[in-house]
């Protein structure tokens, strides 16, 4: 005789089923970043969970060794690209997001002013509200 499991009906949640195992989302591996990445990641990773400021590209690039001021933000671009955090930039300050817990970096006390980050290059809308050009010729 083969034993078949019935669901438990609505009224009994708990008919005597094994417990579900908890669930909690596993570390991210650092198995497969280079040894700059995960010593990014873990500066990262300190500042949320402290309440601290997201660390400075001269930061970054002092903890790494490196000697360029433009690996700071190749970096934190190449976790950002691999799914390790979510970086919301703003002109000059970053707000880091570790997916992993879902901690933020603290804002930076020098950060007065909420305007999102505008690419190099990006044009910005004509100012409709000028001031109108006399014609030539016209006193």
């Amino acid at each position: 005789m083969i034993d078949t499991v019935l669901p438990c009906p609505p009224s009994e949640p708990d008919c005597g089923a094994p417990a579900a195992p908890d669930r909690a989302m596993p570390p991210p591996s650092l198995a497969g970043l280079t040894w700059t990445e995960r010593t990014t990641y873990r500066a990262l990773v300190t500042a949320a969970e402290a309440g601290l400021p997201c660390p400075t590209n001269i930061d970054i690039e002092m903890l790494c060794g490196y000697n360029s001021c433009s690996m700071g933000p190749v970096m934190v671009r190449r976790l950002e690209r691999k799914g390790l955090i979510r970086v919301e930039r703003f002109q000059r300050f970053r707000i880091v997001e570790i997916v992993a817990s879902g901690r933020r970096t603290a804002r930076s006390d020098s950060m007065k002013v909420d305007r999102p980050h505008v690419p190099k290059g990006a044009r910005t809308p004509r100012p409709t509200d000028r001031k109108p050009y006399r014609a030539a010729g016209q006193v």
